[in-house]
């Protein structure tokens, strides 16, 4: 019975048959046992992903059929959109809301109507151990008609402005989870981008918001508890390289590995430097991952940081090489774009 509740084909399963959001309440520690299990046995951290968004997604998808047996029939087509890692479907452990509403027209009706939707299922995936974002990138205040999302969009492309963009980048990583509502329209202002050097150059700026965390010598600096943040100094910076290598290219692509692999098929990045982000990306990601369930049956809150101390030779090795592997595209970026010439 353990076994088979760590199975992901189980808590699909389960999570078709939910009634109530009361029911969800173990959904956290489900999908963390079902992460270990996949983990354990070698599944690529990637294909984790994958795995886990798909299950996150069909719980979205419960709990917005739900809602609307509770609201009656939407007043019209609509689509639920998720961003940010769940955008990307590299969530493994569940962590804040990066989630949004769109639907087709204003009114009255429609804005009542998807205002009650978003908030009963917001609150339906907090009791599902999905934590509000402190940010507030959640449906209950990003709910609006498609034309204001075009004009938002077409705004950050056209008159970039580098506090907005550091905040919208995950915006760019937009996915649909459920709905009937053509998106097409935010997708063609998505691939003007690439026709906008100066908006490409604000996302490079921004790219380099996080830099690897290296000091003189090209030694590993660590916080004060001795300890390295993979996300913020690794994780993150790729994330935002791919994402501006995609948008140049003008790829539909969300995930990062696939991001690199269109940046390569459309001339923007070398083979070389595609595969060494890819192997720093993969092998933080599962460093990440392995610290966080290892804090996990601890009973502590997972977080994003490594002890260098507790690493293997070889593991320290790979992690400096992968932060120097980072902050050697992040120039190479920089230079491409002339960021220092920005205001």
């Amino acid at each position: 019975m353990r076994h088979q509740i760590k199975n992901p084909l189980y808590l699909f399963e389960r999570v078709r048959r939910v009634r109530d959001a009361h029911a969800l309440r173990e959904y956290a520690d489900e999908i963390a046992g079902a992460v270990e299990s996949l983990f354990e046995g070698g599944l690529d951290v990637v294909r984790i992903g994958h795995i886990i968004a798909s299950l996150n997604d069909a719980l979205t998808k419960r709990l917005l059929n739900l809602a609307e047996q509770t609201l009656g029939p939407p007043p019209v087509p609509y689509a639920w959109i998720v961003f940010g890692s769940e955008g990307r479907m590299e969530q493994t452990l569940l962590t804040d809301q990066d989630n949004a509403l769109i639907y087709a027209e204003e009114t009255a009706e429609s804005d009542r109507y998807f205002r009650e939707l978003a908030k009963l299922v917001v609150d339906g995936l907090i009791q599902a151990g999905f934590p509000p974002c402190s940010g507030g990138y959640m449906a209950t205040k990003w709910c609006r008609p498609l034309a204001s999302w075009v004009e938002l969009f077409k705004e950050w492309i056209e008159s970039p402005a580098p506090e907005a963009l550091m905040e919208a980048g995950i915006f760019f990583d937009f996915r649909r989870v459920h709905g009937e509502l053509d998106l097409s329209p935010l997708d063609a202002v998505c691939r003007e981008a690439a026709t906008r050097r100066l908006f490409l150059a604000h996302m490079a700026r921004a790219a380099r918001a996080f830099q690897p965390p290296l000091g003189f010598f090209r030694r590993i600096r660590r916080d004060k508890e001795g300890k390295v943040d993979v996300k913020k100094g690794g994780i993150a910076p790729i994330v935002a390289v791919a994402r501006v290598y995609a948008l140049e290219v003008a790829s539909d692509t969300r995930s990062t590995p696939a991001r690199l692999e269109a940046a390569v098929a459309g001339g923007a990045l070398s083979r070389e430097g595609a595969d060494m982000l890819l192997e720093a990306f993969r092998f933080l990601m599962r460093l990440r991952l392995r610290e966080q369930l290892a804090a996990f049956h601890q009973g502590l809150a997972p977080d994003n940081t490594v002890d260098p101390d507790r690493l293997t030779a070889l593991e320290r090795r790979h992690l400096k090489e992968a932060f120097l592997a980072i902050r050697e595209i992040q120039e190479a970026l920089a230079l491409r774009y002339q960021t220092n010439m920005l205001g």
